[in-house]
């Protein structure tokens, strides 16, 4: 019975994040939004996405309470919210790399790295709550480092002139950050079954982190602009002349350029603000420079909340509802330790790509190959489930 439930929510949660790739890629990209350009940041997508899974989370908790369940169990204890407001805040930084790196990338090129942090599930496990390592995670392990590379394998043996599958260093560090902040999830959520006081449930788990996380993504859009603006991050007194033209010059019309060049002078190889600038004039360098997102952490998280677009919030919203329903799943199964189910949440990895060539993008079949051995490798092993028994974590008293 353990393992139909298991193999249940795990369908569950592999569709509810297959459908939040999609949903993020569809939210950054024009073809999708009326034709026009994205402006809408990171920072603020991730804002409606967390208040769409938590309206989602109110509404289940409401319904529990009306069919019967005493409002003493939504309390988790101060010792189990501890390891939500970790989570709330990792979560956050999470979410605005998912935002940012479908804006240059379909998903079926980055997806697959950011499973990386399983192979460090096993251990951490293993030291947190002495769940057994299997030889089948050692084995899955090999597998997905192989299928990560065989993308690359037309380029590393010289077939293909240019790397279709590389990421610039932003989207590596980005790829990096969620790494962490995912590895550091499935631990303490373990830990937040582990601490809750008894009676609380999923629902309630989710409604209090995405309290959290909704308090810290607000705090972000509301203060970190204020710094920008006083750090002057969207008008340089000096920027290498390269850098100014492709992250300027080359995003912005014949008259921004113009205007912008009456202030700035370029001098060598740098391009350096006028000393007598006006007020006025401040204010339009700055409008004109942070249209460009020449500065890429300040730009993930400028802009209202109110867009002039909402077709990119109206993804963001549907993923805010997949968001709530493997969240739930999340902590449905997190009464196991993580690395017996969470590397099968990811079998959507091997679709991606087919779900991509239904949205006319190129993929080829390296990147087909690489998905399906890195899936397999996350899949490996269900194998010996006969043999090994589900092991839950003991619950504090």
């Amino acid at each position: 019975m353990e393992w139909i439930l298991l193999i249940i929510w795990l369908s569950i949660i592999n569709g509810g994040l297959g459908g939040q790739y999609v949903l993020n890629w569809m939210a950054n990209q024009p073809d999708f939004t009326g034709g026009k350009k994205i402006d809408i940041s990171a920072g603020v997508m991730t804002w409606w996405r967390e208040i769409s899974k938590l309206a989602w989370a109110v509404v289940a908790v409401i319904i529990e309470v009306i069919r019967g369940k005493e409002t003493k169990y939504l309390w988790p204890g101060f010792l189990s919210l501890s390891t939500i407001i970790v989570c709330a805040f990792t979560g956050v930084i999470e979410n605005i790399g998912f935002f940012y790196l479908p804006r240059y990338y379909s998903p079926h090129i980055f997806a697959p790295y950011l499973n990386v942090y399983l192979a460090l599930l096993p251990f951490f496990g293993k030291i947190m709550f002495n769940a057994p390592i299997r030889k089948e995670n050692w084995i899955g392990i090999i597998l997905v480092i192989s299928g990560l590379a065989v993308p690359h394998i037309p380029w590393l043996l010289g077939f293909a002139n240019d790397n279709q599958n590389a990421l610039d260093v932003t989207a590596i560090i980005w790829l990096i950050i969620i790494n962490g902040c995912l590895l550091s999830q499935q631990v303490l959520n373990n830990k937040t079954v582990q601490t809750a006081l008894p009676g609380v449930g999923p629902n309630a788990l989710v409604m209090w982190r995405e309290i959290w996380k909704m308090i810290f993504i607000s705090l972000a859009i509301l203060i970190i602009p204020l710094i920008g603006n006083i750090m002057n991050a969207n008008m340089p007194d000096k920027v290498g002349a390269s850098k100014f033209e492709t992250r300027v010059l080359d995003k912005v019309n014949d008259n921004k350029k113009e205007f912008l060049l009456s202030q700035y002078s370029k001098l060598d190889n740098s391009y350096v603000l006028k000393s007598d600038v006006s007020e006025n004039d401040e204010v339009k360098i700055k409008g004109i420079i942070k249209s460009t997102e020449y500065h890429k952490f300040f730009s993930l998280f400028d802009g209202s909340i109110i867009p002039n677009n909402w077709l990119p919030i109206l993804f963001v919203i549907a993923a805010g509802l997949t968001g709530y329903i493997y969240s739930f799943g999340f902590f449905k199964l997190s009464k196991f330790a993580a690395h017996f189910w969470v590397p099968y949440t990811n079998v959507y990895l091997a679709l991606l790509p087919f779900i991509m060539l239904l949205f006319g993008r190129e993929v080829t079949g390296f990147q087909i190959a690489g998905a399906v051995v890195v899936t397999a490798g996350l899949m490996i092993g269900v194998m010996d489930h006969r043999r090994n028994k589900i092991v839950q974590i003991e619950r504090k008293k």
